[in-house]
C-alpha cells in the first residue's frame, strides 16, 4: 500500500464517518467536485487535507473507544448485579 492508497482510504474513512461526501467536504472547506475527485483516486489528496481526515478519524475512533468502555462497565455492572457480588473496578491501563 502506497501512501496515495493510505491518504485515499483515510479520506474515505472520513467520508463514512462524515455520513456522505457532502458533509465531508463542508468540514474540509473544499469542493464536493474536488473531494469526489481525491475519493476515487483521480487526483492527489494534499496533505492537509489528508492531516483533517486523520483529525476527523481520531476523534471518532477515540469516541469509540470511551463508548466501548463504558458499555463494558454497564455489562460488568448488570453482571454483578445478577450475581449479587460488590463491583471491584478495574486498574487503570
Amino acid at each position: 500500500m502506497g501512501i496515495r492508497d493510505t491518504y485515499q482510504k483515510t479520506l474515505l474513512m472520513a467520508c463514512a464517518i462524515a455520513g456522505d461526501e457532502t458533509k465531508l467536504a463542508q468540514e474540509l472547506r473544499v469542493p464536493v467536485s474536488r473531494l469526489v475527485g481525491w475519493l476515487l483516486g483521480d487526483m492527489e489528496v494534499p496533505t492537509d487535507t489528508f492531516l483533517k481526515a486523520v483529525d476527523i478519524v481520531l476523534a471518532n475512533t477515540k469516541l469509540k473507544i470511551t463508548e466501548t468502555r463504558a458499555m463494558l462497565e454497564e455489562i460488568k455492572r448488570r453482571r454483578s448485579a445478577e450475581l449479587g457480588e460488590p463491583l471491584t473496578p478495574d486498574p487503570k491501563p
